[in-house]
C-alpha cells in the first residue's frame, strides 16, 4: 500500500526547509531594507515571500491536505488494499515526477531568475544566487529520481503476483497499458480537455475507457458463476468479482486491481473453452466485418466495436462500462454461447443458459 503517512512527513520536511525558512529570511530582510530606505529591494523581497507563501499553501499544503483526507477515507483505503503493487508504484511515481519538475521550475524562477533580474548587481551575488538556487532545485531532482525508481518497480512488477503466481499462468487478456493512450485521446476529444488539464479523477475514467473492451465479457463470466479464484490471485479479487456479480462494482475495477489482466485459470473449465473460442473465432460474429488491418481477428472484440458504434455512437476505447449497456450487449454473448454448446454437443438445463 502507498505510504501516505511517509509522503506527508516528506512534504512537511520540504515545506519547512525550502519554503518557510527562506520565507522567514525574506520577510526579515524585506522589512530591514524598507527601514533602511531601500524600498525597491525591500518590496521585491516581500513579493517573493508572498509567492513562496502561495506555493506553500496552494501546492505543498494542498498536497498534504489531500493525502490526510485520503488517510481518513474508508473507500480510498479499500481501493488501496485492492490495488496491485505495480499500479501503486505507477501512480506514486507519476505524481512524484510531476511534483519534482514543478519544484525545479519554481526554484529556478524564485531563487535564480528573479533575484538576478531585480536584486543583485555584483558577480559575487550572482554566483551566490545561482549556487543557492541550484542546491534548492536539486531537491526536485531527488523527487524525479524517486519517481523514476517507482516507475521501474511498476514495470518490474507488471503481470507478477505477490506469490510469484503469474509465472506459468496463461493470460486471457492483458492490457499492457496499450489502451490508455487511445482512451485518453477519446476522452480529451469528448471533454475538450488537453492532456495537461487531466486530473486523477479524469485518469480513473480514462482507465475505464481503456478496459471497457473486456468488461462486458467479464461481467457475463461473473454473472454466470464461471469465475474461479486461484491461490496466486491478489488479495481481494474474489470479493471484487462477487461485487461485480451483485452489480456493486464495474468489471473494470477488477481488471485495474489485477494489473490489467484476466487469467485463463480464473475461468471454470466448463466455460474456458467457449471464452477462448469466442475471443478468437470469427464464426460467432453477427454479420460484422472482421478482417480490418490491425484489428484483433476474433468474434468478441469486433462485436464490441460494432456495438459501440451502432448503440453508443462511440469508438473503441471511447466509452465507459455501464450496466444498461451490458444488458443490451450480453445477448451477443448468450447467442455465441448457445451456438458453442450446440456445436460442442453440450446441453444446458432446460435448453437455456444455467
Amino acid at each position: 500500500m502507498v505510504d501516505l503517512d511517509g509522503d506527508i512527513k516528506l512534504l512537511r520536511a520540504v515545506r519547512w526547509l525550502f519554503l518557510r525558512f527562506p520565507l522567514l529570511i525574506l520577510v526579515i530582510n524585506g522589512v530591514a531594507r524598507l527601514q533602511e530606505g531601500k524600498t525597491g529591494r525591500g518590496v521585491i523581497d516581500l513579493v517573493i515571500a508572498v509567492l513562496l507563501l502561495a506555493i506553500d499553501l496552494l501546492l505543498v499544503g494542498r498536497a498534504i491536505r489531500k493525502k490526510k483526507k485520503q488517510l481518513k477515507d474508508p473507500d480510498f483505503r479499500e481501493k488501496q488494499r485492492n490495488m496491485s503493487p505495480s499500479e501503486q508504484y505507477r501512480k506514486t511515481g507519476r505524481f512524484t515526477i510531476k511534483f519534482g519538475i514543478g519544484w525545479i521550475i519554481v526554484c529556478l524562477i524564485l531563487f535564480i531568475v528573479l533575484p538576478i533580474v531585480f536584486l543583485v548587481d555584483t558577480v559575487g551575488d550572482i554566483l551566490f544566487c545561482v549556487i543557492g538556487g541550484l542546491i534548492i532545485a536539486a531537491v526536485g531532482v531527488l523527487f524525479i529520481m524517486l519517481g523514476i525508481r517507482d516507475l521501474k518497480k511498476a514495470g518490474e512488477g507488471d503481470g507478477a503476483l505477490p506469490s510469484g503466481g503469474s509465472h506459468g499462468r496463461e493470460t486471457l487478456y492483458k492490457d499492457f497499458e496499450l489502451g490508455f493512450e487511445p482512451a485518453k485521446e477519446q476522452y480529451c476529444r469528448q471533454t475538450g480537455k488537453t492532456a495537461e488539464e487531466l486530473t486523477e479523477a479524469d485518469e480513473e475514467i480514462i482507465w475505464e475507457y481503456a478496459y471497457a473492451r473486456i468488461t462486458y465479457l467479464l461481467a457475463w463470466i461473473a454473472e454466470h458463476d464461471f469465475y474461479v479464484p486461484q491461490e496466486d490471485d491478489f488479495d481481494g479479487l474474489t470479493e471484487i468479482i462477487a461485487d461485480v456479480k451483485a452489480r456493486k462494482k464495474a468489471p473494470s475495477y477488477y481488471i485495474g486491481a489485477n494489473d490489467g489482466t484476466l487469467f485463463e485459470d480464473n475461468i471454470k473449465p466448463e466455460a474456458i473453452g467457449f471464452v477462448k473460442e469466442y475471443m478468437n473465432n470469427s464464426d460467432y460474429i453477427n454479420g460484422h466485418e472482421v478482417a480490418k488491418p490491425g484489428d484483433i481477428i476474433g468474434a468478441y472484440y469486433p462485436e464490441v466495436e460494432a456495438f459501440a458504434k451502432e448503440h453508443l455512437h462511440a469508438e473503441m476505447f471511447g466509452f465507459p462500462f455501464r450496466w444498461e449497456d451490458y444488458d443490451c450487449f450480453k445477448e451477443n454473448i448468450d447467442n455465441a454461447y448457445a451456438k458453442w454448446l450446440a456445436d460442442s454437443g453440450k446441453i444446458t438445463k432446460g435448453g437455456v443458459l444455467d
